[in-house]
Formats: structure tokens, C-alpha cells, sequence
């Protein structure tokens, strides 16, 4: 679970806008999650992370029901969204890019079935009559699409 720590205090500090709040919220999700024995090994790396998350999430509900104040302008730091983050947003555009090269080298079929779907948000029954084939070749044009996306962006 430490190794998670560094994300999910990025997470929260992004939600309640105070790095010093968000630090006692993740001090106190990994607490109590420790005390229940999440740490445990019948417990995989994946679901360990999903319970710290939902954890920390969980906090700062019950603080805002409780009407507690998240920010205290005196104290807290601002924060800002992580847009603008000079590496996320590189590395949005560099993902996006490989998404519309990837796109581009799908086969003609498949590319305008993707590009009808996903650009144009018609339904696959649209799809298939704009282009002239069943619902279930829009179907497989679009699985090799999302496939083919899928590829490029693990690479």
C-alpha cells in the first residue's frame, strides 16, 4: 500500500483543493485500512490500491456531510487542476497523437465506421446504414478499431 500513497494523495489534494487536508485524509484512510488488516496477502496489489482510494474518497464525503471546512485560504496552498501540468498535458498530446495514427492506418471499413461512431456519435444502427452492412460488421469494425487503439497506446 505505500506505494500508493504518493497517487492517492495527488487524488485527494486535487479534490479538496489543500495538500495539508489531503495529507490527513490519506494519513487517516491508510490508518484505518491498516487496522482493519487490508495489508493482508489474500489481498492483491490491484484491490489494495481500489480499497486506499475508496478509502480516502470515503473520508472526505463524511467530512463534507459533516460540514466540515476544506480550505482555509491562510494555511493551504493552492493547488492546480492537473491540467495544467506541464508532463500530463505532453503526455495527453503525445497519447493523442498516436491515437490519430493509429487511426489513420486502420483499414478504410473500420476507420470510417470508427470515425462515424466515435466522432459523429451515431448509434452502430446509423453506422450500419451509412455504410451499407450490418449492425454486427459495425460491430467487429469497431472492436478491431478499439483493439488497434488499445495496441498503440500500451506500446
Amino acid at each position: 500500500m505505500e506505494r500508493h500513497y504518493a497517487e492517492v494523495l495527488s487524488f485527494i489534494s486535487r479534490s479538496v483543493g489543500c495538500r495539508d487536508k489531503a495529507e490527513n485524509i490519506v494519513q487517516e484512510a491508510y490508518t484505518r485500512l491498516l487496522r482493519g488488516r487490508i495489508n493482508q496477502t489474500n489481498y492483491d496489489e490491484n484491490h489494495q490500491r481500489a480499497l486506499f482510494f475508496t478509502a480516502a474518497k470515503n473520508i472526505v464525503i463524511d467530512h463534507y456531510r459533516r460540514n466540515q471546512k476544506f480550505v482555509d485560504p491562510i494555511e493551504c496552498e493552492l493547488v492546480a487542476p492537473c491540467d495544467y501540468e506541464p508532463e500530463a498535458k505532453l503526455a495527453s498530446q503525445q497519447q493523442l497523437e498516436l491515437l490519430y495514427t493509429c487511426i489513420d492506418q486502420l483499414p478504410l471499413k473500420t476507420k470510417q465506421a470508427f470515425t462515424l461512431y466515435k466522432f459523429k456519435n451515431l448509434s452502430y444502427q446509423q453506422v450500419a446504414e451509412q455504410m451499407g452492412i450490418s449492425v454486427s460488421m459495425v460491430e467487429k469494425h469497431l472492436a478491431t478499431a478499439m483493439l488497434a487503439c488499445r495496441d498503440a497506446i500500451k506500446k
